[in-house]
């Protein structure tokens, strides 16, 4: 099992978004966790058309505070996620915070909660953390997770911001663990520019296309038949696979 951490610094470049696309097009089972301390069910309204969320992260937090199993817990919790037509491999998710009182409680939790993925779920785990905030996300989170990364726009605006959050997280992160993903590269700085200017790597793209974007939001019964050729589509699929040979690449080279 390998986690990944999606977050923002600044902006609105679609942490959520990637992080649903990402999750639906890896090449193996992958769960959604939804950890945005801004406690938006943005999948649930979206993906999931309005659907109840349920119990999720704070049943997690009731259990491991009354020293229940949580991988126990875990298993009663992580519902199913739709996929997209013709993928067969098993999505899930796991809802997050539906009350502001329970984020700040939560940040304990993290290790604990990711080996309990480890011991009972076979599938990969992609956390959209979203904005990282003034405080930065929990230090747990970042410290455990196999892969740090923020998702930035390449306008000058958005990029202006990035190098205190970059610093914060890569201090906290496991050596090398951290990147970033470019949601419409080259609208102006390519990622060979944006690479060079904050000294870690581009690890993916996601091509700007708003609509197909949006789209993905209403759901696999609402895409149309054309939405798997679009540029967002296809430039997720492409991501999906650059992030999950990354992590393979890098595991082997600590096993040898």
């Amino acid at each position: 099992m390998s986690s990944i951490v999606l977050t923002s610094a600044s902006g609105a470049p679609g942490v959520t978004t990637s992080a649903l696309g990402l999750t639906l097009a890896w090449p193996r089972a992958s769960v959604l966790v939804d950890a945005d301390r801004a406690a938006t069910p943005t999948v649930m309204a979206g993906y999931l058309h309005g659907q109840a969320a349920g119990a999720g992260l704070e049943a997690i937090l009731q259990a491991h505070r009354e020293r229940s199993a949580l991988p126990e817990a875990l298993k009663a919790i992580v519902r199913p996620l739709p996929p997209l037509p013709g993928d067969e491999a098993p999505r899930a998710l796991l809802t997050g915070f539906t009350h502001l009182g329970a984020i700040d409680l939560f940040d304990p939790v993290w290790p604990p909660l990711l080996d309990a993925f480890e011991m009972n779920v076979e599938a990969d785990i992609i956390i959209d953390a979203g904005r990282t905030g003034h405080r930065g996300l929990p230090d747990p989170l970042v410290r455990e997770a196999d892969l740090v990364v923020l998702v930035c726009r390449t306008s000058l605006i958005a990029l202006s911001g990035l190098r205190p959050h970059l610093a914060a997280l890569a201090a906290i992160a496991k050596v090398g663990a951290t990147g970033l993903v470019l949601v419409g590269p080259r609208r102006p700085y390519a990622a060979d520019e944006v690479a060079e200017q904050f000294g870690v790597p581009v690890l993916a793209e996601i091509a700007w296309d708003p609509v197909a974007a949006d789209e993905l939001h209403a759901g696999p019964g609402g895409l149309g038949r054309r939405w798997s050729r679009s540029a967002f589509a296809v430039s997720v699929d492409r991501a999906a696979e650059a992030l999950f040979g990354h992590l393979a690449r890098r595991d082997q080279a600590v096993a040898s």
